[in-house]
């Protein structure tokens, strides 16, 4: 596995970034640019070939192509095939692929202000990524002053935002977390819209609430109730940006039983209500 380590003392360049939407049998031209793509695949299956492997991007995956290495397609889609992407240098030319990190490599990684994530991974439809991705496409079509800035660290954030999902769901090599908690982290990530409690999520998995809810916290970096609050707001942030709900139904929707403590939970993790991240995001969007 490779990694894409980026500096993020200073933003990443963003040149240009799209969405691709095909019926049917699309087949990626062979191309060798010289700076780095990122494909982000949100329906069907993207069959391309990067760095003499052949590559199947469904539908909840993205995809780095290093600078100066070619990529093409091997085989036409099936179906159809809807992803997001962008074209992008590294400021100070400081993004490096390696294929491997060792546990010193990591240690110097971290210290000189990088963020790791490998050359392919998942992304939560529901989560922060594809929000952000939007976004990024949003402002490709603004004119205004400041917009190239603002695309660059657009793009920054989407990629910190990837190699912390990353870190999270254990495919970054920068953090030894335990088994049981990635295990754990995974079935909240499947079923965080459903009710559940600490104590039976530790019958679950054969350990004491009180020794999982530890564990959890201290690998994590937050409580397992936390965590699970942390990925229903994500879900109903694209709720609110992307479709026309109330904030009851969005609340339910994402798994909160209570609206109250739905607004007061959101308030409390985005610093605006509801309905003013709605209004700020929805109209943005649908512009």
């Amino acid at each position: 596995m490779r990694y894409l380590s980026p500096d993020f003392t200073h933003p990443l360049s963003c040149s240009v970034s799209g969405q691709l939407n095909s019926a049917d049998g699309f087949l990626h031209h062979r191309r060798t640019f010289d700076y780095h793509v990122l494909i982000m695949v949100t329906e069907g299956t993207l069959f391309i070939s990067s760095n003499n492997t052949l590559c199947q991007v469904t539908a909840g995956q993205y995809i780095l192509l290093p600078a100066n290495e070619e990529h093409y397609g091997y085989q036409p889609s099936k179906g159809k095939l809807s992803y997001m992407w962008v074209h992008f240098r590294s400021a100070m030319n400081f993004v490096t692929i390696c294929d491997s990190l060792s546990a010193k490599d990591t240690l110097s990684v971290q210290d000189a202000h990088t963020y790791i994530m490998p050359e392919t991974g998942n992304f939560a439809p529901n989560n922060r990524a594809p929000l952000l991705f939007h976004q990024l496409l949003d402002l490709s079509f603004d004119n205004s002053a400041h917009t190239a800035q603002m695309s660059d660290y657009a793009l920054s954030l989407l990629m910190m935002e990837l190699s912390r999902q990353q870190e999270q769901s254990g495919q970054c090599p920068e953090k030894n977390v335990p088994p049981v908690v990635v295990s754990v982290a995974e079935w909240i990530k499947s079923h965080y819209h459903e009710p559940f409690s600490v104590s039976n999520l530790a019958e679950r998995f054969g350990y004491q609430a009180n020794y999982l809810s530890t564990v959890f916290k201290k690998h994590m970096g937050i409580s397992l109730v936390g965590y699970a609050n942390k990925l229903r707001i994500e879900t109903a942030k694209n709720l609110l940006a992307n479709y026309d709900l109330t904030i009851k139904e969005a609340a339910y929707s994402c798994g909160f039983p209570d609206d109250k403590y739905f607004m007061r939970t959101f308030k409390k993790l985005e610093g605006i209500t509801p309905s003013e991240y709605k209004t700020a995001f929805f109209k943005k969007i649908m512009n």
